[in-house]
């Protein structure tokens, strides 16, 4: 018996499945793949838009860190050099301070008032001195990521960087004019101590009984003042100077009231006349009663120091008589003998070996000044000097 099978349904394993009877074919729209495309386009603008903004504000931020690097180092270079200049003003200001306490009679009017308006200008422009802040300001420890941020840390650094360079300026400003004042000053300085001098030397012949020392050391402190620098020296100068004026005024006080009196003014004569003869060697006088013994009676005494230092000194010790005699040529032949013996500091070479066994010096020096009367050039007291020796000492004016 033969046996058929039913019919059934295979799959061809080359062919395609079979759509299910009345599904759609699956497909995307236009208009989603329209939109993607938008989407994508407008995502990589927008991110390229982001990296331009970032790039531009990574080199915006880059600019501002090198103008603020170089801002900071002009401002510490201008605030460097500015201290300087501010402390040799300072300085100057102090000298120049000091140097106007002198006073008056001292120094010479016009050097005084020069100085002192150039030293007002000079302390008005130091006052006026700019303020300044170059400490750097706070910025960011690193460098921001987002582009707003880097924008506005390059806003704060490039609002720094004008500050400082604006306030470089204007110190360095101040500074090129403190340097011309300060020179102004200094100019003043010199000229007002050089014009002492003549001032100096007008005091010093007012003030003629000073002694010896004294004196001797106030021609020193104006040496000093002469051709001199600005600098604290000055100051040091100046008041030796001064104190020097004070000391040989006091000297000169104390010697007018000595010899105050009756006698004063052939005292002075007296002194006038030895000091005019005595080429240049410094004499103080004192005056006594009684002088190595004379001094009563119509007699007259006399004696005299010698010394080399400082081209020459000498004490001169005299009896009052001499005074009270004076106008009696003996009297100009005993002082013309005592100034014999002052000026051995001058003629040292001259004297020789009559420098130590001194009276025939002096009596020679007396008769070559042409004072021949023995009783008053020492010749009756110590005899007659040789020809020879009264012909030295006429080389000795």
């Amino acid at each position: 018996m033969t046996l058929e099978s039913a019919p059934s349904a295979t799959l061809d394993p080359l062919g395609q499945v079979p759509a299910a009877i009345g599904a759609p074919t699956p497909r995307r729209s236009r208009a989603a793949v329209a939109w993607t495309v938008l989407g994508v386009a407008l995502f990589l603008l927008l991110s390229a838009a982001v990296l331009a903004a970032s790039a531009i504000a990574n080199l915006r931020f880059d600019a501002a860190v090198a103008a603020h690097r170089d801002a900071v180092a002009e401002a510490e270079t201008v605030a460097a050099s500015t201290t300087a200049v501010e402390a040799e003003a300072a300085a100057t200001a102090e000298i120049a301070a000091s140097v106007l306490a002198a006073p008056d009679p001292l120094v010479d009017p016009e050097a005084n008032a020069a100085l002192t308006t150039v030293t007002a200008e000079f302390d008005t422009l130091m006052a006026s001195a700019p303020e300044t802040e170059f400490a750097e300001p706070n910025r960011p420890l690193s460098r921001p990521i987002w582009f707003a941020d880097l924008d506005r840390a390059s806003e704060l650094l490039d609002a720094e960087s004008e500050r400082l360079t604006a306030q470089a300026a204007e110190a360095d400003a101040y500074a090129a004019d403190l340097a011309v004042a300060d020179n102004a000053v200094t100019d003043s300085g010199i000229a007002y101590l050089d014009a002492i001098a003549p001032v100096a030397a007008a005091l010093e012949a007012a003030n003629g009984s000073a002694r010896n020392v004294e004196r001797i050391e106030y021609r020193n402190s104006v040496e000093q003042l002469a051709g001199s620098t600005w600098g604290y020296d000055a100051t040091a100068r100046i008041d030796a100077y001064v104190a020097a004026a004070a000391a040989l005024q006091s000297t000169h006080a104390a010697e007018e009231a000595e010899k105050a009196g009756p006698l004063y003014d052939r005292r002075v004569e007296v002194e006038a006349y030895a000091r005019s003869i005595a080429g240049g060697v410094l004499l103080e006088f004192d005056w006594a009663p009684i002088v190595i013994g004379y001094g009563e009676n119509g007699s007259a005494g006399g004696t005299a120091t010698w010394d080399t230092w400082e081209g020459g000194l000498s004490t001169i010790t005299l009896s009052n008589s001499i005074a009270e005699q004076w106008g009696d040529p003996v009297m100009a032949a005993l002082v013309t003998h005592e100034v014999g013996h002052a000026i051995t500091s001058k003629c040292y070479d001259i004297v020789g070996e009559y420098a130590n066994d001194n009276e025939p010096w002096a009596v020679a020096w007396a008769i070559g000044m042409g004072h021949t009367d023995a009783n008053g050039n020492g010749e009756w007291l110590y005899g007659r000097p040789s020809d020879e020796l009264i012909e030295r000492s006429k080389g000795c004016r």
